[in-house]
């Protein structure tokens, strides 16, 4: 009796204390007001604040405050963009050169495994206040003493800054632009390589590129094989390899046709209005000869195979047409692909024009070599229309 009363006392203490140290901890974490991060958040909100009523002196104040007294081995108070605005606004143009030129060549490491702070909207309404005074930012630059490569660098670096993300005011194309007449004015400059490799961003298409389409279409036979087979429907689908303006075509064509006349082929008989099915494999090489944003046309030449068969249903009511069939033989493909474009969206940053959806049609002349099956000599007209996709990668012009 007096070891069960031992036991719940011990119990109940261990359950007392348990219960203070959890109002200790919830007590100290309400009554906890001095962590780095909120200090980082208020005093972002009170720089925020300062900039949108116009007092520049305290927004400086509570900058250089937040850069100094924070602990910055282990928090971001202040991201480099903001950091580069504020000092546009500030007039502080030779601090923001060293700290562009020192964050792209060396510094873009040192926010790594860091806590940022937390999200507001400081970013944002430094970006759309500076793009509302662009012209008093830009003006300040103009008038400050600096050299011209120094002025023309931070008009192109202001501008840069203010477009895309958040408000997409300017495209990467007019950045590009003011990128390249400042490269065009200061080609050998203490700014260029950073120019190039950080704001200029041009893409082009890469020279390879693959494609695939679906397709239906119709086959029309002709001379002695216009006697023999019906034209008929067909479906299949296609796989492109690009280079360049070159294109390598690889296609499955199955075609559905019937007899149009009682035959023996390879001693079996075939009746009228047989069901067969018709194969046009290919492989042809394609060049584009108009290639536009609405339109590319390639006419192609190759070399496949004719074949027609029974169909499998009737090969298992009749064995013996396993092995009757006319073809595979070789043969000669000539044609022309007619791709209509209907777009692809691969963003502003990465304009790629060589990616893309198409309407595809098609026409081929194919010449099998039926010199193995005599009285089936002709030629086929086809024609096709489907459905595909093309896609290149990008790769950057520097």
């Amino acid at each position: 009796m007096k070891k069960t009363l031992f036991v719940l006392l011990f119990l109940s203490g261990i359950s007392l204390i348990s219960a203070q140290n959890k109002d200790n901890i919830e007590n100290e974490i309400l009554s906890y007001t001095n962590s780095q991060t909120q200090i980082i958040s208020k005093g972002r909100l009170l720089l925020a604040d300062s900039f949108l009523e116009g007092d520049l002196q305290k927004v400086e104040e509570v900058r250089n405050y937040l850069l100094k007294e924070v602990d910055s081995e282990n928090y971001i108070a202040l991201l480099p963009g903001e950091q580069w605005l504020i000092s546009y606004w500030t007039g502080e143009f030779y601090d923001v050169l060293d700290s562009v030129n020192y964050y792209y060549t060396k510094g873009s490491n040192s926010y790594e495994n860091k806590i940022f702070p937390l999200e507001d909207r400081l970013y944002y309404k430094l970006v759309e206040k500076s793009w509302n005074e662009l012209e008093k930012l830009e003006e300040k630059i103009l008038n400050s003493d600096l050299n011209e490569e120094q002025k023309d660098f931070l008009l192109l670096h202001l501008n840069y800054m203010i477009s895309g993300q958040p408000l997409n005011t300017i495209s990467q194309d007019e950045i590009n632009k003011m990128a390249d007449l400042f490269l065009e004015n200061h080609p050998t400059g203490k700014y260029t390589d950073l120019v190039k490799n950080n704001i200029r961003f041009r893409f082009v298409a890469s020279n390879w590129g693959f494609a695939f389409d679906f397709f239906m279409g119709y086959a029309v036979q002709n001379g002695a094989l216009s006697s023999q087979f019906n034209n008929g429907f067909a479906l299949g689908h296609g796989f492109d390899v690009e280079y360049k303006k070159f294109s390598l075509y690889l296609r499955n064509y199955i075609g559905f046709t019937k007899t149009l006349e009682e035959m023996e082929v390879e001693g079996v008989a075939w009746e009228k209005e047989m069901r067969l099915t018709q194969y046009l494999p290919e492989a042809s090489i394609g060049y584009s000869v108009v290639d536009n944003s609405k339109l590319k046309l390639s006419p192609f030449a190759g070399i496949g195979g004719v074949a027609f068969s029974p169909t499998q249903s009737d090969i298992n009511n009749r064995p013996e047409l396993e092995d009757s069939q006319v073809g595979f033989v070789t043969a000669y493909t000539l044609g022309a692909n007619l791709d209509f474009k209907l777009g692809w969206n691969t963003s502003a940053i990465l304009p790629n024009d060589k990616t893309y959806w198409f309407l595809r049609c098609r026409y081929g002349y194919t010449m099998p070599q039926m010199g193995n099956y005599p009285g089936y000599q002709g030629n086929i007209h086809y024609f096709n229309i489907g459905i595909g996709g093309v896609a290149r990668g990008t790769k950057r012009l520097i």
